[in-house]
């Protein structure tokens, strides 16, 4: 029976979201789901084949409608509905899991006793297989609330929460980016446990298709969140 329920929002991702999968596969700990929504691909792209190719009973597969809402808080929402345990991660369809993820997301949430996690990444250039630390403005840590309030320093594909949480605080589909952001600084105000993995939990695909790497948009997602923070800090 599964422990732990990952949800992977894709779009477009033939191409890479095999490597994400089989990261997953070769986890330590074996007692896990795959929930993998994708958010309204192009009608050339293959990711359902990809998936399938697997034939793993653990990974599945679904494709959001319009009626289900569009873009990737929408997507995680849909996937968090369809979780079958109480403990649910999250994983972007280009990004790779170290094998340990899950036993030393797991062995935190035994021994901490926390509400939430999240944990350490390295930067990885697949052309010339490099790692390197994150940034150091974006350096995570043990969680602090003013710096939290200063600079979205969690990486959100290494968080764990409990499932019983996001369906009362989902994700604001409002947000196109830094919905992320929007989610961890809500459940920070309300009080909830957060707990630092200090251990590299994922490996952050630098590429062009990145979605950190869209233009610029017309709202800035991140300082609205800062703006929201501030207006209940000063009330």
């Amino acid at each position: 029976m599964a422990k732990i329920s990952i949800v992977t929002p894709t779009r477009d991702r033939d191409d890479l979201i095999s490597e994400t999968i089989e990261s997953v596969i070769k986890q330590t700990e074996k007692d896990w789901q795959m929930i993998i929504v994708d958010d309204h691909s192009s009608a050339e792209d293959e990711t359902e084949k990809v998936i399938k190719s697997f034939a793993d009973e653990r990974i599945q597969y679904f494709k959001l409608t319009d009626e289900n809402g569009k873009g990737i808080a929408a997507a995680r929402n849909f996937g968090i509905m369809l979780a079958e345990t109480e403990l649910v991660t999250f994983l972007d369809s280009d990004d790779i899991c170290y094998p340990e993820r899950i036993e030393l997301t797991l062995k935190a949430f035994s021994e901490k006793k926390p509400d939430l996690t999240y944990g350490n990444l390295k930067r990885w250039d697949p052309q010339t297989n490099e790692e390197t630390n994150q940034l150091p403005q974006f350096q995570p840590g043990e969680f602090d609330f003013k710096r939290f309030g200063e600079v979205d320093y969690i990486p959100m594909g290494t968080v764990t929460t409990k499932r019983s949480i996001l369906l009362e605080y989902p994700f604001n589909s409002f947000f196109r980016r830094a919905e992320d952001y929007d989610l961890l600084m809500r459940l920070a105000k309300r009080g909830y446990k957060f707990h630092y993995i200090d251990h590299p939990l994922i490996k952050y695909r630098r590429h062009e298709g990145s979605i950190t790497k869209e233009k610029k948009m017309l709202f800035n997602y991140g300082r609205m969140v800062k703006n929201n923070y501030q207006v209940v800090k000063d009330e």
